[in-house]
Order: structure tokens, then C-alpha cells, then sequence
């Protein structure tokens, strides 16, 4: 049979396909495509998620029925190479039809009570959606609320138009109370005075991230500002609200931490970003950096300059990459742009990723020409907070 590991990746610890992304991303439950099985003892011999000793004994699935392994044991599953479609409350994972949970005694083979949805990350049961938290369809939602899309999400939301008036913080936009902000949050909305929600908590504060204090005020750790005692500057990144000294070190907004958050051609010197030739400029196999302009020279002025093996020419900088954004360690044949750094990727470590970061990591769609640390051409950068962002292919 097939394993299915039990590795990192989706909730209750089992991989999540690239289909369950976005089912994860707004919270995971949804009503299955197809009714739930009526008869909660179990699937019938042969059927999906029955018991089995090997592949002979699934043959009621057809040519693709293989007993697989998941938690609990083996049984039956069915076959969706090639696009084929998977049972209600089932995911395609490695070939397979698998239950949510990965667990044939999930929700996927036994129907929720009333009042409860399917959650498709981990197979079990849960209470109905409340306003902003993630659904699939109308029927997740609880309190006569209706599933809306919301920016690449899609949310439970109060209707109005009849009279209903909304919450504060939210608005009438086609006939549902939608968030002033855009996006919702795992506080259900919060008010001007307390914009930030702590998703620890679920509770709505003062201060955090995206949400700094006023001038001359720090965030406290409960959330709140106040007025710091003399020769604080900052608590956290949060507090340094200038574009060029966005960092606390030791209670000091400053312009760096070490190489990586400086400009090409700039080193870190005690929390200040100075001019070092070269720093942080990588060049391919046959060309080094120019220390003039920090560039690579000879470099390259068009593609085919990079050889024969797809990669592309930035002849602004003399670099050859790759179109994916994926780099080579130093000295050979695909570089990340000037000033950003090759690193360990974080989802396949037997790969490369280039670094990235905005001039202001609060700003999301910050053009990359603006970048503090740009993507090389066609690259997008994915960075949250302060620290250093990945490049991605934009397109």
C-alpha cells in the first residue's frame, strides 16, 4: 500500500496538497462537495476508507482501488491522477482520494450533528462559523450569516440592507456587513481605538504589528502604549516608525543588524549601514563585481550572454538568474540581485532562494524597484515583519 506520512504541513500533522492551500488559509472547514454518508457505521466492504489486507480487497473502487495506509490502519482508496475528482470530504494527496484528517473515522465518512461542519484540515466536527472566521459555503456559517469573499479569503459575514444596521468598524457592501479595513481577523473586526488583534488571544489591543503607537509612545507586552522611561527609544521593531532606522537594538531604533538589511554596496557598523565596496554583490562563474558601481563586469547585456541552460541576463547589474528566483551558491551560475543574500529555501532544503526586503515591510505592494533589497527582473518579494523576505516568480 501507500504510506501517507505524517510530516508537517497541514493541521493535525498530515501534508496538505497544493488544492488544500487555500482551504487552510481561510480556516479549513467547508461542507463536502457530496452528501455524507447516510450510514454512519462505516463505508461498505470494497467501498472508499474500508478496511483492507491489500488491493484485492478494493476492487469496488476499480482499476485504481489500492489499500493505502493511513492513521488507524489500512484501507481502501481510490485513485485521482490526472485530474480525476475525489468524494466529497476527500483531498487528492500523493495520487490517493484521502479523507480530511487523513483518518477514515473523520467527518468525511460520518456526518457532523446539526450545528456542526466538517473541517477538512483535521476531519473532525466543529461549531459553525462566527462572523470572519473562514467558510466554504453558506451552510458553515452560524447565525443566519452567509459566506462571502473577502480578498483571497472567503468569510462569514452578517447580512444588512433591510434595516440591519452593522458593527462598528464594519460597512453595507453588497448586503453584507463587510470591514472597513478590507480584511477580517480572528477578533471579528476591530475598532479604531483598538485596530490590532492579537490572534493569541482573539482579543483587540491598543498596538502591534501594523499597528504602532503614536509618536513618543511605545507597545507595552499586554498591547498598550505608554509613554517609555527616558532613553528608550523602542520595545520592538514596532516602535521605530522611520523608514530608515527601522530596527531596536537595545532599546535604540537603528539602521541594520548585520549585512543583510543593508543596500548593495553597504555594510553594518554598529547599527549603521556604511559604504563598502562590493558588499553583498554576487556575479557568476567568469565575471566579478566592479567596485565603482557594484555591478558585475564583464557581466551580461542580454540572455544569451547567460549561457545555454534558460537563464536570464539583469543587464542593469551584469547578473545572470534564473526566471524562478531560485539561485546558485556564490560563484556560479545564477545570482540573487545586488545586496540580497542566497539562502537555505524554506520549503525544499535542497534548494536555494535569493532574500529580499522592502523599504517599508508595512507597505505589501511596494514596487521591487523601490525594494531596500530587490528580486532580480520578474520577481516578487514575500516578507513578513522586519526580517528578510524570499523572492518568488511574479508572473
Amino acid at each position: 500500500g501507500e504510506a501517507v506520512p505524517g510530516g508537517a504541513g497541514g493541521a493535525g500533522g498530515v501534508p496538505v496538497p497544493g488544492g488544500a492551500l487555500a482551504d487552510a488559509a481561510v480556516g479549513g472547514a467547508s461542507t463536502p462537495d457530496a452528501a455524507p454518508r447516510p450510514d454512519a457505521s462505516g463505508p461498505p466492504v470494497g467501498d472508499d476508507c474500508a478496511p483492507c489486507g491489500g488491493n484485492d480487497d478494493c476492487g469496488g473502487l476499480g482499476e485504481s482501488g489500492q489499500c493505502s495506509m493511513l492513521l488507524g490502519g489500512s484501507f481502501c482508496t481510490r485513485g485521482c491522477a490526472g485530474g480525476a475528482a475525489c468524494p466529497g470530504g476527500y483531498r487528492c494527496l500523493f495520487d490517493r482520494c484521502v479523507p480530511a484528517g487523513a483518518r477514515c473515522d473523520s467527518c468525511a465518512t460520518r456526518p457532523c450533528e446539526a450545528g456542526q461542519r466538517c473541517n477538512l484540515d483535521n476531519g473532525f466536527c466543529e461549531a459553525l462559523a462566527v462572523r470572519c472566521q473562514g467558510c466554504g459555503a453558506d451552510a458553515d456559517c452560524a447565525d443566519a450569516m452567509t459566506c462571502h469573499a473577502l480578498g483571497f479569503v472567503r468569510v462569514c459575514l452578517p447580512g444588512c440592507g433591510g434595516g440591519e444596521a452593522c458593527p462598528e468598524g464594519f460597512q453595507c457592501t453588497e448586503g453584507a456587513c463587510a470591514p472597513v479595513s478590507g480584511f477580517c481577523d480572528a477578533c471579528g473586526g476591530c475598532a479604531a481605538a483598538t485596530p490590532f488583534c492579537n490572534l493569541a488571544t482573539r482579543a483587540c489591543q491598543q498596538c502591534g504589528f501594523g499597528a504602532p503607537c503614536p509618536d513618543g509612545q511605545v507597545c507595552e507586552m499586554d498591547g498598550t502604549c505608554a509613554a517609555p522611561e527616558p532613553g528608550v527609544q523602542c520595545r520592538a521593531d514596532l516602535d521605530c516608525r522611520m523608514a530608515g532606522t527601522p530596527f531596536c537594538v537595545a532599546s535604540t531604533c537603528v539602521s541594520c543588524r548585520d549585512g543583510n538589511d543593508c543596500r548593495a554596496g553597504q555594510a553594518c557598523d554598529a547599527g549603521a549601514c556604511v559604504a563598502q565596496a562590493c558588499a553583498g554583490v554576487a556575479c557568476q562563474t567568469g565575471s566579478a563585481c566592479d567596485p565603482q558601481t557594484n555591478t558585475c563586469a564583464p557581466g551580461c547585456a542580454v540572455d544569451a550572454d547567460c549561457g545555454a541552460d534558460g537563464l536570464l541576463c539583469n543587464a542593469a547589474t551584469g547578473q545572470c538568474y534564473q526566471d524562478d528566483q531560485r539561485c546558485d551558491p556564490a560563484g556560479m551560475a545564477s545570482v540573487c540581485a545586488p545586496g540580497a543574500a542566497c539562502a537555505a529555501d524554506p520549503l525544499d532544503a535542497n534548494r536555494r532562494v535569493c532574500t529580499c526586503a522592502f523599504t517599508d515591510p508595512s507597505n505589501f505592494q511596494e514596487p521591487n524597484d523601490q525594494h531596500r533589497i530587490p528580486c532580480q527582473p520578474g520577481g516578487t518579494c514575500v516578507q513578513i515583519g522586519n526580517n528578510p523576505g524570499v523572492c518568488i516568480r511574479g508572473r
